[in-house]
């Protein structure tokens, strides 16, 4: 594995400013972006399943008055989480997707429609007789499948490899595989089956709650000309008839008439409609939406009252334990019933574009972002999607962070009114709170202090503290601090060693900078920070300053930092170190 040799410091410079009021951003901010390593690659590498699937048979999904189809639905609502279970949630080992990553939480639903199989059985290890179509091929977040970061291919969204055997570090995508080609079990058993045929309907939002870059704590979440919702579809998109972006706007949600759809050949997602941009590439394409761009039309795809009624008919139906061959008329009847109300609760979440009445909406109140995919007539088709880097930015007032205050003379706690603000920039973009950057990139780190009023004058301490896991799940923690020569040095934990990278400063307002790229005056050869542990690490930053009277300030809400080698595979068109150059021109 690579080991770190090298990380770039700069001078820091002290700057006194007047007091300065909450950042008002000037441009969007990016507050949701599903691109990463989130089921981890130490230990036994494993996929994660969408949770809460379920299942029933004996439908009627296509309306042909026939009952012998299958009804599967995974999640299904905006209180319970789509995304896979977490080691932490549950204890089970198996378990391993990071809920604690940016923006691995999201919710949901995925519906699957498989008609005239309810017939079909399989044997399970106890011999017993259960329905083949239960779930779809594939509900799972899978961990090696989707970008090799830090790596550059013209052919792939953002030009980023993808599907490569690189030995490389390797990011999740998530995928909707409904049927695969010749894949054993279901899909094949479907191929075999020609009066089956298939269709589905999937929702992915997340939630502000769950916003990064403090988009979490903005009081009014709104779109300007610089936002944007965008992902990649990349390795698959067969049999997927349209997308579209949803925008939940206090309580409503509603679903863009802007829209990805497939070509003039009726192949492939690669045709951007009403507002809606397309990037293709030979592998994959770019999906985006200025939310301005596009007219908008309120969309209800499940409420509390549907999600519990869904619950109980499907609580009824299994009760009845329905055979076909045994039933009675009124039995059958009964049954009948309460498939096509269950039908009818479980398809509000199929948009239907032909009914829709669009109009202009102005976004006032942002709760959740998602997108939409969905395939509505039935067919015997191989149906596959798959996707990632779904982004979406924004705009709004984002208040500094509250701040944790201790007496380091007895470790109690103080009060304080102190707020920190605090980015890092990757390659001379915008500050960020949350930033997964490559080994060759260049960084720039800024802190902003509002001093609380009793603390302006006073000498104070600059203080940065980096914590370093090799993942972020991993118990041990090794933390340095900064000096004022730039150099980072081993920290204990013991407040009392801690040093300062800046000495007797009055307070004010302190605006800390740390210059990247060919503005860095310090080059660390060895330096010790995470020294011994191979790339990728994780890294936290911490940000603060220490009066004299021994009171320490600091921010709670650490920054997140994670670093990652760069890509050496042989599919590269050029070394990505290479492909950055340029990114920070107008400053050099």
């Amino acid at each position: 594995m690579f080991k770190i040799k090298y990380f770039l410091v700069g001078t820091i410079t002290g700057t006194m400013l007047g007091f300065l009021p909450n950042v008002v951003q000037a441009e969007s901010v990016r507050f949701v972006q599903w691109w990463g390593e989130y089921l981890p690659h130490h230990g036994k590498i494993l996929p994660g399943t969408y949770q809460g699937k379920k299942s029933i048979q004996y439908q009627d999904v296509n309306g042909d008055g026939v009952y012998n189809d299958a009804l599967i639905w995974y999640g299904f609502g905006l209180k319970e989480r789509l995304n896979p279970q977490s080691y932490r949630d549950t204890g089970k080992k198996n378990h391993r997707y990071r809920t604690d990553y940016p923006s691995a939480l999201f919710y949901g639903g995925i519906v699957a429609r498989f008609t005239n199989v309810s017939h079909i059985t399989e044997e399970d290890k106890k011999g017993n007789k259960i329905p083949v179509f239960k779930k779809i091929q594939q509900a799972t977040v899978q961990p090696s499948e989707g970008a090799k970061p830090c790596s550059y291919s013209t052919k792939f969204p953002h030009n980023t490899g993808r599907v490569w055997s690189t030995d490389g570090t390797k990011w999740a995508d998530m995928t909707v595989m409904l049927v695969n080609k010749g894949t054993p079990g279901l899909s094949k058993t479907f191929q075999e089956t020609r009066e089956a045929e298939v269709n589905f309907t999937s929702l992915f939002m997340w939630k502000k709650e769950n916003f990064i870059n403090g988009g979490a704590a903005v009081d009014k979440i709104t779109f300007d000309n610089t936002s944007k919702l965008s992902l990649d579809i990349t390795r698959f998109r067969k049999n997927i008839e349209e997308g579209r972006f949803v925008v939940q706007d206090g309580t409503q949600l509603w679903i863009s008439e802007g829209a990805v759809v497939q070509n003039e050949e009726g192949r492939n997602l690669s045709k951007g409609v009403e507002g809606m941009s397309v990037t293709t590439y030979k592998s994959g394409a770019v999906v985006e939406l200025n939310p301005l761009n596009s007219r908008w039309v309120p969309y209800t795809p499940f409420s509390s009252a549907e999600e519990e009624k869904i619950n109980n008919l499907l609580e009824t139906l299994e009760e009845v334990a329905f055979n076909p061959k045994k039933a009675t008329d009124e039995e059958q009847q009964f049954y009948q019933e309460k498939s096509d109300e269950l039908l009818e609760e479980i398809n509000q979440i199929e948009f239907d574009p032909t009914k829709a009445t669009f109009i202009e909406h102005t976004f006032e109140d942002v709760q959740a972002v998602g997108v939409y995919f969905a395939t509505y007539p039935f067919a015997h088709e191989t149906t596959q999607l798959v996707f990632d880097n779904f982004q979406a930015y924004a705009t709004g007032t984002i208040p500094k962070a509250k701040t944790v205050a201790i007496n380091t003379q007895n470790l109690s706690n103080v009060n304080t009114d102190t707020e920190i603000t605090t980015g890092l920039s990757v390659n001379c973009g915008p500050f960020e709170q949350v930033v997964t950057l490559c080994y060759p990139d260049k960084i720039d780190f800024s802190g902003q202090i509002t001093v609380e009023e009793k603390d302006i004058g006073q000498l104070a301490d600059l203080l940065l503290v980096i914590g370093c896991k090799q993942y972020p799940e991993a118990e041990e923690e090794i933390f340095y601090m900064l000096d004022s020569k730039g150099t980072f040095k081993k920290w204990g934990g013991n407040i009392a060693n801690l040093v300062a990278f800046q000495k007797g400063s009055p307070l004010s307002e302190q605006s800390v900078q740390v210059n990247g790229g060919e503005k860095m005056s310090v080059f660390f050869e060895q330096t010790e920070l995470c020294k011994g542990m191979d790339l990728p690490v994780f890294l936290r930053l911490f940000f603060g300053y220490q009066l004299q009277d021994g009171k320490l300030v600091y921010n709670p809400q650490n920054m997140d930092l994670i670093i990652t080698p760069e890509n050496t595979d042989p599919n590269n068109e050029l070394p990505y170190s290479e492909s950055i150059k340029g990114l920070c021109s107008a400053k050099n």
